[in-house]
């Protein structure tokens, strides 16, 4: 086969497949998933691995924690070539209930649902990918290993060392967080942080002079802090959470600041929560005492890593006019920890989304066959990312 040709043939061989893939994803969809419901979150891994399991794909799972739900490790040894990791995650933001109360539905061109664009509908659109590309062939790659976080909307702190581990044993990664409006594909991420300020006073009655405030020691900190964002450098610090107080007349011996950090580098964020941390300190009196927790919780993902990559795809796209565009997106995801140790990765193999953890959270029917064809593609053609 020519090679203008690949994508267009990836298209016809799996758009029969689209009412199956829609299928896959209510099943999916219908499940609560929220990150801390273990039960829900191993019922979405359960189910992708009985979708892989006539593929050859044998399963392992790994706990984080009895209050988290499991590692998800499906692998598919073909020979000698390259490992090519397939990652996605199978929790969602959406508390328990809520499939029953916003299920999912199909309305013309847009799915809705929990969790259908972040990333459910992806889930279903990978497997048939693998599924064409085992089909058409898979030339120098090695296996296929298909790995579902279970705790990335919490920022993947129980999974993140075995996340590294997938890492450093695969040579290239397609990672399935929703595609952008444009034909975006996600080329580099920046760092993202999070961080605790704890104050401690002493509590009083409001009309003693007893008493120190936690709460008027910090509640400065959140201009001060917010102060630091620079948007023309990609740099944000945002404070999402102030939490102080028990009573209105009661002199509040403790409150909690959550901030989150963005920055377009690694080091750039530890530069900004060193600055949080200066600031911080300075609020401290003989009376409070202020502690900080946290940092950068993700590292960049420099565009580097996708270069090689994202040149096949337009290789792939050219020949159909498809668009693709690079996307230098500023929230993480867990294709940062993997992008430190594998040769090529790249983000938004998922299906065309929009407004993800909101109610409004939609996926465009359209865009699915050809991000499947896309993936599958790529699949097929991992072994060219690799530098000999």
């Amino acid at each position: 086969m020519s090679e203008p040709s690949v994508l267009a043939e990836r298209i016809a061989r799996l758009a029969p497949e689209l009412p199956l893939i829609l299928e896959r994803t209510r099943r999916l969809v219908e499940i609560d998933s929220g990150s801390h419901d273990p039960e829900g979150v191993d019922a979405v891994s359960g189910l992708v691995g009985e979708y892989l399991a006539p593929l050859g794909f044998t399963v392992a799972t790994r706990s984080i924690g009895r209050d988290r739900g499991r590692c998800f490790e499906a692998t598919l040894r073909l020979g000698e070539g390259v490992s090519v990791l397939v990652l996605g995650h199978a929790d969602t933001v959406w508390p328990g209930g809520t499939a029953a109360a916003w299920p999912f539905t199909r309305d013309g061109d847009v799915l809705t649902g929990p969790g259908v664009g972040d990333m459910k509908c992806a889930l279903a659109m990978a497997v048939s990918a693998i599924g064409a590309a085992l089909d058409t062939g898979l030339p120098g790659v090695g296996s296929i290993t298909y790995a579902l976080v279970p705790d990335e909307e919490l920022g993947s702190v129980g999974s993140r060392a075995w996340i590294e581990e997938l890492g450093r044993r695969a040579d290239v990664c397609l990672t399935l967080e929703a595609g952008l409006d444009g034909g975006g594909l996600i080329t580099s991420r920046g760092s993202v942080g999070a961080m605790v300020l704890t104050a401690h006073g002493r509590t009083a009655h409001a009309t003693e002079t007893t008493g120190a405030s936690a709460l008027a020691a910090v509640a400065p900190l959140v201009g001060s802090l917010e102060a630091l964002t620079d948007r023309a450098a990609r740099t944000l610090c945002t404070v999402g959470v102030l939490r102080s107080g028990t009573a209105r007349q009661v002199v509040p011996d403790h409150a909690e600041l959550h901030v989150d950090l963005r920055a377009p580098a690694t080091e750039d964020g530890h530069a900004l929560a060193a600055r949080v941390r200066e600031l911080a300190a300075a609020r401290a009196t003989p009376d409070v005492r202020v502690e900080v927790a946290g940092g950068v919780t993700r590292p960049a993902m420099p565009a580097s890593v996708s270069d090689r990559l994202y040149r096949i795809a337009e290789e792939l796209a050219a020949p159909l006019g498809m668009p693709l565009r690079r996307v230098a997106e500023m929230g993480g995801s867990d294709a940062s920890f993997v992008a430190a140790h594998a040769a090529a990765a790249i983000d938004g193999m998922g299906p065309l989304a929009f407004d993800q953890c909101s109610r409004r959270e939609t996926v465009r029917v359209s865009s699915v066959v050809p991000k499947t064809a896309l993936l599958s593609a790529l699949l097929s053609r991992a072994a060219d990312a690799v530098v000999p």
